[in-house]
């Protein structure tokens, strides 16, 4: 048990109710956004507010909190929980409203925020590397769903995910309606020949991560890596040194194997180790925003 804020309040988890009429949970008509906090600060949460923004200017939310007033927030609810390296959760809806897409769209939004400590995933994943599916479900298209709203309707990663299951991997790669390698279910791919190292462009209709832009940044100023953003087959990461997956939770997991095909002869590559130490000194180093 611990605390959530839910409109306007602080409250204990096993209290915390909304409405059967949500907009949220009749027709997943919300939006989210999750990142961490590194030895109570918040981390990249300045990025994580203009997204949330965007999502919520493309679904005509009107959000009356400030950046300011979300970090109160933020820091009291890691507060009355105890966290050291906190993980949340913000969700947004349009609030209680009727059965029916004919029903006036101006409700009070529902914002449930939620936080517990930041567990991570086991060394031996980082040490020895995930597999990854190839996913038969394609990514959505952009002309269908806005892949820069970051949407709690998510059943087309869900889908992936449950394949990913089903085949015994760690996640998917989700191609889009062009065949084009497009991102995983719940990250972002990249992969490397020699000085290179490349990911899908936004053109392909991947949402832009956070981490997604921090790992670019730092192939280039830390690493002198050069990135090349564009479209892709799959059959480019066959001839890939390396191939590592990222996210607010992932980090920067390595790729030894994408269906049957094996990469790097089944051993994590040193850029991945080294993005992940770059990205961890780096958000050690943050302060708070």
């Amino acid at each position: 048990m611990g605390y959530v804020y839910l409109n306007g309040g602080f409250i204990c988890s096993d209290q915390a109710t909304i409405s059967v009429f949500d907009q949220g949970f009749l027709y997943g008509d919300g939006i989210f956004e999750s990142f961490r906090s590194v030895n109570g600060r918040l981390y990249q949460f300045d990025q994580h507010y203009r997204r949330l923004l965007q999502s919520a200017r493309a679904l005509n939310y009107p959000l009356t909190f400030s950046q300011q007033d979300l970090e109160e927030i933020l820091l009291e609810l890691q507060r009355l929980n105890e966290l050291t390296h906190g993980y949340f959760r913000i969700t947004i809806t349009r609030g209680r409203g009727e059965i029916g897409f004919q029903h006036h769209m101006d409700s009070n939004l529902t914002c449930l925020i939620m936080a517990r400590e930041f567990s991570g995933f086991g060394a031996e994943h980082y040490e020895q590397g995930i597999r990854l599916r190839v996913a038969a479900t394609r990514r959505n298209a952009p002309e269908a769903i806005n892949p820069q709203i970051k949407a709690i309707s998510n059943l087309n990663s869900l889908l992936g995910k449950l394949e990913a299951r089903a085949a015994g991997a760690f996640e998917v790669i989700m191609l889009n309606n062009k065949k084009h390698i497009c991102e995983g279910a719940s990250s972002n791919i990249f992969w490397s020949k020699g000085q290179w190292v490349f990911t899908p462009d936004v053109s392909t209709g991947l949402l832009e991560g956070v981490t997604r832009a921090t790992i670019m940044r730092l192939c280039e100023q830390k690493l002198n890596l050069r990135v090349v953003t564009g479209e892709f087959k799959l059959q480019d990461l066959k001839f890939a040194d390396e191939v590592f997956i990222t996210s607010t939770s992932l980090e920067v997991m390595p790729v030894v194997k994408v269906d049957d095909f094996t990469i790097n002869q089944g051993t994590v590559g040193p850029i991945a180790k080294s993005l992940r130490n770059a990205l961890r000194q780096e958000m050690a180093a943050a302060k708070q925003n």
